[in-house]
């Protein structure tokens, strides 16, 4: 027995068909890389956003730092400024008081 193999050719009745779906898996490949761009670029945003976050946490904790020593520098100065207002008052009260009552001859 002889047999005669003929090679078989799938023809599609609709070439437009096919071409109009690689048209579309085309446009929808092309979304999908504008989407991955569109993420990656978001990505390195929000990568911008997370250091300028974190400069400006560094920044804020120095200025508490730098606020609090400066407040308690005042509180100091304010106070050592009372006590020699009132250790003045208290001799100026006493030199009077010696005075008015003769203890100290004019």
């Amino acid at each position: 027995m002889e047999g005669v193999y003929k090679a078989s050719y799938v023809v599609d009745p609709n070439p437009d068909k096919l071409s109009d779906l690689q048209d579309q898996v085309d446009d929808v490949s092309g979304i999908m890389r504008q989407n991955i761009d569109k993420v990656l670029e978001r990505g390195e945003k929000l990568d911008d956003l997370i250091v300028k976050t974190d400069d400006l946490q560094a920044t804020a904790d120095s200025f508490q730092k730098t606020s609090t020593k400066i407040a308690r520098k005042m509180w100091w100065k304010n106070t050592k400024m009372m006590v020699i207002i009132l250790v003045i008052t208290a001799i100026v009260i006493t030199l009077i008081i010696l005075f008015a009552t003769g203890v100290i001859p004019t």
